[in-house]
């Protein structure tokens, strides 16, 4: 009579539960991961948004200094600052518009946009400017 022995399989048919578990723990940081990288992208849109806004509003106010150029520069000063100075309130938050004529004679001025980027989270600074000086 012969009796049989039962053989074991030389090779494991399935998985371990911590195979399982270690494979759940790396894909959950992966995809943190990926949900941090999405916030960041994000904060940098927004803040190159903010600083395209105060080029182009500075480039508007330099080509509006050049149109009244004869003005500006025999007054030293810029008309209608205050509806400017308005519109960059509305276009950046906290924007504010500081317009200094450096060199009157050669038409020199400087235009410095600044805007609070406080809303971002994780902001370097609070407050961030645009100077650009130009001739008119």
């Amino acid at each position: 009579m012969g009796h049989r022995r039962h053989q074991f399989p030389a090779r494991q048919g399935g998985t371990s539960m911590i195979e399982v578990l270690v494979t759940i723990l790396v894909m959950s940081v992966g995809l943190l991961g990926l949900a941090a990288l999405q916030g960041f992208s994000l904060q940098a849109g927004q803040s190159a948004y903010y600083r395209t806004q105060a080029t182009n509003l500075a480039y508007e106010v330099t080509d509006f200094a050049r149109v009244n150029r004869s003005a500006a520069i025999d007054s030293c000063s810029l008309p209608v600052l205050e509806s400017w100075d308005n519109f960059v309130e509305t276009q950046l938050p906290g924007g504010e518009l500081a317009i200094q004529f450096t060199n009157c004679d050669a038409g020199q001025i400087t235009v410095t946009v600044t805007w609070d980027e406080a809303r971002i989270e994780d902001a370097v600074s609070d407050g961030e400017s645009l100077v650009m000086t130009t001739r008119i």
